[in-house]
């Protein structure tokens, strides 16, 4: 544990502040260690579950700020920082956003993972038809197909007129 900062305390040994209330799901708590409130390198995020156990975030608040942006404020995105984990939830919706953030053991190990792997002629895969080519049929000259129509339409008129009379 020499690598991890001393956890704070529920006592005057640390002021704590929440930062952010993670809807319930914890508390993201800025930690001023020794009870010195002013700007001192003594200063800490943590995150703190609900099962109050505290989970190490950043040193400075430009740095959790940062670590914000990164994971889009996705909710529960600190639980990255813990032994749990994301949960289920939390990773679909990392999946959806930020894929690569959720897989960065995947992405140390293996730097083609992520790598779009699209095979165009395998989806769009088309059969392989010849155009269907529609045949017009033979087409009549301009002047006797007017005169068919006209013909025709004079019937139909003079039918008609001859069937009110009666």
């Amino acid at each position: 544990n020499g690598d991890k900062p001393e956890k704070p305390h529920f006592d005057s040994r640390s002021l704590i502040f929440e930062l952010d209330p993670c809807n319930g799901n914890g508390k993201v708590c800025l930690v001023y260690k020794h009870a010195k409130p002013v700007v001192s390198p003594d200063t800490e995020i943590w995150f703190l579950d609900r099962a109050l156990y505290w989970h190490f975030l950043t040193k400075t608040f430009t740095a959790y700020y940062r670590l914000l942006i990164t994971h889009l404020g996705l909710p529960q995105w600190q639980y990255a920082f813990t032994s749990y984990g994301v949960s289920p939830q939390a990773k679909q919706w990392f999946n959806m956003y930020k894929p690569i953030t959720i897989n960065t053991a995947l992405l140390s190990e293996e730097a083609d993972s992520f790598v779009n792997k699209l095979e165009p002629n395998k989806v769009f895969k088309s059969k392989n038809k010849t155009p269907v080519i529609k045949k017009k049929p033979p087409s009549q000259p301009a002047g006797s197909q007017k005169s068919h129509t006209s013909m025709t339409s004079s019937k139909t008129s003079s039918l008609a007129g001859n069937s009110s009379r009666k």
